[in-house]
């Protein structure tokens, strides 16, 4: 069961106490008298009541000083009323100076008097409730990490709260009142128009990103917004968070080309090349673009790794891959300033092995071009530690067919025709024809029918330890097979 409310009632008149305290007590009241002023103070400090009512006019202290007196002890929460019998607006103003939470005039009506009491405890209540929701509505508000903006549908401020006094970066007095579009640059102001637009249409709207130069560097920031309950005919209004995410922006970079690029050159990794091959293998099927994948291998890059050191082959790799990019981009192949002009797509594959993506409507002329460049300023001496070093470029290039494109078959055809180029010179191209798959497919079950009779025991020649009927095709057998100059296209180094 509650404990009944108590109130300590002050007055020098004995028969207004006895009728107060009769009165209070039919409402439900617990009531406490006090004679005068001094009395009131002594006891409230030895047993604090939930309410105080103050006759204003007493010996010793008055009841304008014992009020002064309560609020200076207790602060604003205690509900304090003066019972005066001045009609005059100076007492008035003087009890609600003193600190009374409201006043009741004499002569009294007690019949009235508990349902007034009541009404003003509840009153006061409600305020003390007022006064917790928005304690605890600001510290939640100052525990929130990010900025905080009212705006309305046409992205106009209406007001703000910042964690930071250093945020937002623009002063308060300069943007409220303007819109989004007068104070942010045109792609961040659409994005936040955007963000209100659905909001006003779904009631929140999440995730919208924008990036602002500031004097400080460049800054990520992601929105999300609430639309704000509203009376009938009320202009939507809408609760914006602006949340500054440019570290994990940062992450998300870093963990991006940790997992797509190359970190000794800096090119697009395998994975990366991979992904961009799919994409374009799957385009050519719909639209008919033509592509190409250009397979580059370093000659000799194996003996100079080997002989001068790993840190002379890491500056070997970063020196061909900055030659090429340079190169290819000299040549005028990456521009993309025209749609029939020629797309490229550059990536380490890993260890001394690149590959080259192109679109071009020019196939196979477009590739050979780059082909005979990069053998060019590959093939162009470096200087390490006053040493001249050299390496040259072997590659092979696969031209993607009309009904016949997959990424895997690309990339072997590719593969195939630089190891052609290789067997045949180095320091040149060749393009894939189905024929060096065929040979590929021969040495192969030569391969498999020597294991084969090895393993069944029979005569091997002394010469090349070989089975004696398979050692003089295998021993004649040049791989690959050099091919006339009409059966594949040949380039050499500049």
């Amino acid at each position: 069961m509650a404990q009944p409310i108590r109130i300590l009632v002050a007055d020098d008149d004995s028969t207004a106490r006895l009728l107060m305290h009769a009165a209070l007590r039919k409402a439900g009241f617990e009531v406490k008298l006090a004679v005068d002023g001094e009395d009131a103070l002594s006891q409230f400090q030895a047993d604090p009541c939930e309410m105080v009512m103050l006759d204003v006019e007493m010996p010793g202290l008055s009841g304008f000083q014992v009020c002064s007196s309560l609020r200076k002890a207790v602060g604003n929460e205690l509900p304090i009323v003066m019972v005066t019998g001045a009609e005059d607006s100076a007492s008035i103003e003087q009890a609600y100076e003193s600190g009374a939470t409201d006043f009741i005039a004499k002569p009294i009506n007690w019949a009235l008097l508990g349902h007034r009491v009541k009404y003003l405890l509840r009153a006061s209540q409600a305020k003390r409730g007022l006064r917790t929701a928005n304690a605890r509505n600001a510290a939640v508000l100052d525990a929130i990490p990010d900025l905080l903006f009212e705006l309305d549908l046409d992205g106009r401020y209406i007001d703000y709260h910042s964690p930071r006094s250093d945020l937002p970066a623009t002063p308060a007095e300069s943007f409220i009142g303007k819109t989004v579009a007068d104070i942010l640059p045109p792609d961040a102001a659409e994005v936040c128009l955007s963000a209100l637009s659905e909001a006003q249409q779904k009631g929140s709207s999440m995730g919208k990103q924008f990036e602002l130069q500031r004097p400080n560097g460049r800054f990520w920031f992601e929105l999300s917004v609430s639309r704000k309950a509203a009376d009938s005919g009320q202009k939507p209004h809408f609760i914006v968070l602006s949340r500054d995410i440019t570290e994990r922006k940062e992450a998300e970079n870093r963990t991006f080309k940790l997992a797509y690029y190359d970190s000794l050159t800096g090119l697009p990794n395998r994975q990366h090349f991979l992904e961009r091959l799919a994409q374009e293998v799957e385009r050519a099927r719909r639209v008919g673009t033509k592509l190409a994948i250009l397979f580059i291998d370093l000659d000799e890059f194996k003996g100079i790794n080997d002989a001068m050191g790993h840190n002379t082959g890491d500056l070997i790799l970063q020196w061909a891959a900055d030659r090429i990019q340079n190169g290819i981009r000299q040549y005028d192949i990456v521009s993309r300033a025209k749609p029939d002009e020629t797309e490229v797509e550059f990536a380490r594959l890993g260890g001394d092995e690149f590959a080259i993506l192109q679109i071009s409507s020019a196939q196979p002329i477009s590739s050979t071009q780059i082909a005979e460049r990069i053998i060019e300023i590959v093939g162009q001496p470096h200087d390490i530690d006053g040493h001249e070093v050299t390496v040259g470029a072997s590659i092979g290039v696969a031209i993607a067919r009309p009904g016949e494109m997959s990424t895997e078959n690309l990339l072997k055809s590719a593969d195939l025709a630089m190891y052609s180029a290789k067997s045949e010179g180095r320091g040149t191209y060749r393009i894939f024809d189905p024929q060096m798959d065929a040979m590929v497919q021969t040495r192969r079950s030569l391969e498999r029918d020597m294991r084969t009779a090895l393993a069944q025991g029979a005569p091997t020649s002394p010469q090349t330890g070989l089975p004696c009927a398979a050692s003089a095709t295998y021993c004649g057998f040049r791989w690959p097979r050099p091919r006339s100059s009409s059966a594949t296209a040949t380039g050499s180094a500049a």
